[in-house]
């Protein structure tokens, strides 16, 4: 609902937020300039009003919480729920995998779409598009508690054999799920376009795993499977093992001697390794061939979402039987 009468909207922002409003409430409703819609602002929009609380930050790979200042969070007053405001922002910029350049562009539009065709499938985010009176679609996402999957794996205690016998086959098994949810989305002629070890929330409570961020499009098909596979060596390896690190260990848990070469390492990313079982010998063989799907000298590609679902359950029974569903949640 939209509050006209400035004691009433002051009143539902510090009986929701805390927050007091002092003098005058600065609504916008013309979010073209996004850096004009700072905390403690109400965005006015689609019949209703939203409390800007500030802005969402960004921090992963040695970025400190860098703020994105399309990005707001913010209270709905007519519910009371948290929401994540996406504004629109426009940039684009080039990527290599292997021999094929690779064009990425941020597309308000498609998120928009993915928004419509996803709704109440809890495998991912959700969300609504409105639509400002200069005609910038807003998104109106609903706020998920919970943590990245790229920090929840980095926060695991166990040793890595601990982990790969205890913990990934519970793993894989949700992961699976998310490429079951991918599929869908190529199967109506959608992408993710950025998929990325934190663009998977694991949500408090549930321990689901939810897709997030759908805003960007790229000009190249398989984009979203090649990059599925950088998850999924993440999800093994627990964490990131570099070519470096091995070539600087020299050798394996074992005592082995490790010779590398290019073709070990994923297409994706070159300086990470996809051979994991140089480095951990007691990965099933199955979990490996899996992953090296997706490394620089990989011939038999992945044509499709199914086909990575059917193969990585196929792998599971190979190394776990089937046993061992500890994870998330």
């Amino acid at each position: 609902m939209i509050y006209d009468n400035s004691a009433e909207l002051k009143a539902r922002v510090q009986e929701l937020s805390g927050r007091q409003i002092y003098g005058e409430p600065q609504i916008i409703e013309d979010t073209t300039n996004y850096l004009a819609l700072t905390g403690s602002m109400v965005l006015r929009i689609g019949g209703n009003d939203y409390f800007i609380l500030g802005e969402a930050k960004e921090g992963r790979f040695g970025i400190s919480e860098q703020p994105k200042f399309w990005v707001k969070h913010a209270v709905d007053l007519t519910t009371g729920a948290r929401k994540i405001i996406k504004l629109v922002f426009h940039e684009q910029f080039t990527t290599r995998l292997g021999m094929f350049t690779v064009r990425c562009r941020r597309s308000p539009e498609k998120e928009s779409e993915v928004l419509y065709v996803v709704e109440g499938d809890d495998r991912f985010m959700q969300g609504i598009t409105a639509r400002d009176p200069a005609g910038n679609p807003v998104r109106i996402i609903d706020f998920i508690p919970g943590n990245s999957f790229f920090n929840w794996v980095a926060s695991i205690t166990q040793s890595h054999e601990e982990y790969y016998y205890e913990t990934l086959p519970g793993v894989f098994h949700k992961l699976v799920g998310c490429i079951e949810a991918m599929d869908k989305l190529h199967r109506v002629g959608l992408e993710h376009g950025d998929i990325r070890n934190d663009h998977i929330l694991i949500e408090s409570g549930t321990g689901a795993f939810r897709w997030i961020d759908f805003d960007y499009t790229v000009n190249y098909s398989d984009y979203d499977i090649w990059s599925m596979g950088n998850i999924l060596s993440y999800a093994v390896a627990k964490g990131i093992v570099t070519c470096r690190d091995v070539e600087e260990a020299g050798r394996g848990p074992t005592g082995k001697a490790i010779d590398l070469c290019p073709d070990d390492s994923l297409l994706f990313y070159s300086y990470r390794l996809a051979n994991l079982r140089l480095v951990y010998p007691y990965i099933d063989p199955a979990i490996n061939d899996l992953l090296m799907r997706f490394s620089a000298s990989a011939e038999d590609f992945f044509i499709d979402f199914e086909e990575m679902a059917r193969h990585m359950r196929a792998a599971a029974g190979s190394a776990w039987g089937g046993k061992g569903k500890r994870g998330p949640g």
